[in-house]
């Protein structure tokens, strides 16, 4: 660990119950992965975790329609969906668990013996969803109804997601089995509840200093919940799930029929932040209490933590989970930021498999490239609402702004610097001529932040204000504006193109060679530069530019010992061009 800014980046953990498609990735994964990436070239220290969740009625729901088990399902389902975020993704994960681990039940039962010692777990009888036909309970995922708030059909019993209200039991209008599309009743049982009630004036300060750092939207959402919270329960009549403790508490404390109760899952999915953090903890032989006051003390100003999710899991990470931590009473680190994406459709509707409306995540990236699938997802991420995946865009963005735009720029400047001034490295070119250029230049842009840039010396050094493209690249992925930041790559890739152009070298060669060779090396400065921005979005890509340029990877996946995003000219003076470089991308030509 380098002793500067520390970063944890938690990300939702998804259900192990079926195929991930292109919507979860750019929901939470994707960006995740370009900051944690971003994090760790700016030389500061990560720790990015998340894994299977593997309990909850998903899993339950998807072993009854496989004739399974839930562990079934589990072991079926969670290597492909480890594999297609690691291996397809390249999600750069310090470690990637699951919640059915030894730690992850401990860490999960002392966080509730936490909270009940600690006076904000209370019990009460409730009433739940119950099948007469099979004698049996039935949790909230099992159930379907009306919404009583949007009156959207065939929504499930603990969430809509037409409007995104979180429901209790009871509140679905003509609920019914969503397996045999029986009617369902309500009967009563004993669970725990988490009394939010308690937490209420504490989350109200907490979230009122998030109003300039959340996303307008989330913040607006988040507060809204502080109108009416209520005491939330954390059981579930249920036989898969982590286990009620009941060791070391009070006889008065304990549930009726608690050896047929789990614990729900939104309680343990979020404690997996925490339990994972241990288990990583514990893969490098880090001391736990060394650990926890590294990365878990509220007070440490250097200490920042982050958790992406979908919009669907807006509440439980910014009023649940907070509640959690606050409740253990150990002055645990809050989350800083919660940047939570919208929905990512296809063509205009929601992803369903079972409908046809779907994109196989692995197969895409097998047909078309992990860049072009990045990329295109990144260029279209539902930061402040819902978007579409759309073919034609998709094959278009990719062709012009990828091909004919970034890749077009790298190939034309180290074939040429190779084939026409036959330079392999900075050192041919002659000392005078190594300089960065100021010969000022106008470029038209929509982008109004960078939108009168003069020359290229003020672009990577900047001016009076010290704005440059590094800074503006910076601010705009610290703020957690994805989009914005691709589009500062775009924007340097189209003024290197035009200062090419303008410059024209195969023109210089002949007449006024030192000024071509000036032009050459500021045009393999610019595809230096060019390498640095590009790898937290396309680390593939960077890292095929990283051989033209014959200089290491830049290795995203690890904490670097310097800052890449400040101009580093001993490095690129390194550069030793590698023979025969191929195009950076290939056009595609038509969907398949």
């Amino acid at each position: 660990m380098m002793g500067g800014q520390k970063n944890f980046i938690g990300v939702a953990w998804p259900y192990v119950n079926g195929e991930l498609h292109p919507g979860h990735i750019a929901g939470c994964y994707l960006p995740a992965d370009i900051f944690a990436r971003y994090k760790r070239l700016r030389g500061e220290d990560v720790i990015m975790v998340s894994g299977n969740d593997c309990f909850g009625t998903p899993i339950t729901i998807q072993a009854d329609k496989e004739g399974l088990t839930p562990r079934d399902i589990v072991e079926k389902y969670g290597p492909r969906t480890t594999s297609l975020l690691l291996d397809v993704y390249k999600i750069s994960f310090d470690l990637f668990t699951k919640t059915d681990t030894d730690i992850h039940r401990k860490v999960t039962q002392q966080f509730f013996t936490n909270l009940l010692n600690n006076g904000y777990i209370i019990k009460q009888k409730t009433y739940q969803y119950y099948s007469e036909i099979d004698d049996r309970f039935l949790p909230d995922r099992y159930v379907e109804g009306e919404c009583p708030y949007c009156h959207a059909k065939e929504q499930r019993g603990d969430q809509c997601e037409a409007c995104g209200r979180s429901l209790q039991v009871g509140e679905l209008i003509n609920p019914y089995a969503k397996l045999t599309k029986n009617p369902v009743t309500l009967k009563e049982t004993e669970h725990y509840f988490v009394d939010l009630p308690k937490f209420k004036s504490f989350l109200e300060k907490y979230i009122r200093d998030k109003s300039q750092v959340w996303r307008e939207w989330v913040w607006k959402e988040a507060y809204s919940w502080l109108e009416d919270l209520q005491p939330r329960s954390i059981t579930r009549d249920l036989d898969w799930g982590v286990e009620i403790p009941q060791e070391n508490i009070a006889e008065e404390s304990i549930l009726d029929n608690v050896d047929n109760k789990r614990f729900y899952v939104w309680f343990d999915a979020v404690i997996g932040y925490f339990s994972g953090s241990i288990a990583f903890a514990e893969s490098i032989g880090k001391n736990y209490e060394d650990f926890i006051k590294e990365w878990w003390n509220n007070d440490d100003a250097l200490l920042k933590h982050y958790i992406f999710v979908g919009k669907d899991n807006l509440f439980f990470h910014t009023i649940w989970w907070q509640s959690l931590l606050i409740g253990q009473n150990e002055n645990l680190k809050l989350p800083d930021n919660v940047p939570v994406n919208q929905f990512l459709n296809l063509e205009g509707q929601k992803f369903s498999k079972s409908r046809g409306i779907y994109i196989n995540a692995k197969e895409i990236v097998k047909k078309y490239g992990l860049d072009a699938v990045r990329f295109y997802l990144t260029s279209i991420m539902p930061e402040n609402s819902d978007a579409n995946w759309k073919w034609d865009d998709f094959l278009s963005v990719y062709n012009n702004d990828l091909v004919s735009n970034i890749g077009n720029f790298i190939h034309r400047t180290t074939t040429f610097a190779q084939n026409k001034l036959r330079i392999k490295s900075i050192n041919q070119i002659k000392p005078e001529n190594r300089i960065i250029d100021e010969s000022p230049f106008e470029i038209s842009t929509d982008n109004k932040t960078i939108g009168n840039v003069l020359n290229i010396k003020r672009l990577l050094l900047g001016d009076s204000e010290n704005q440059n493209i590094f800074r503006l690249f910076s601010e705009n992925l610290e703020n957690m504006n994805f989009k914005h930041a691709l589009q500062l790559v775009l924007l340097l890739s189209k003024i290197s193109n035009v200062y090419f152009d303008r410059k024209a070298p195969w023109k210089l060669q002949s007449e006024h060679p030192d000024e071509c060779e000036k032009t050459i090396y500021n045009s393999l400065l610019l595809v230096y530069v060019l390498r640095i921005l590009i790898n937290p979005f396309l680390p593939d890509a960077s890292d095929r530019i990283s051989d033209a340029l014959g200089l290491q990877k830049l290795d995203s996946t690890k904490t670097q010992v310097k800052n890449y995003f400040l101009l580093d000219l001993n490095e690129f003076h390194s550069i030793s061009l590698s023979e025969n470089t191929q195009p950076l991308f290939n056009k595609i030509q038509h969907l398949t």
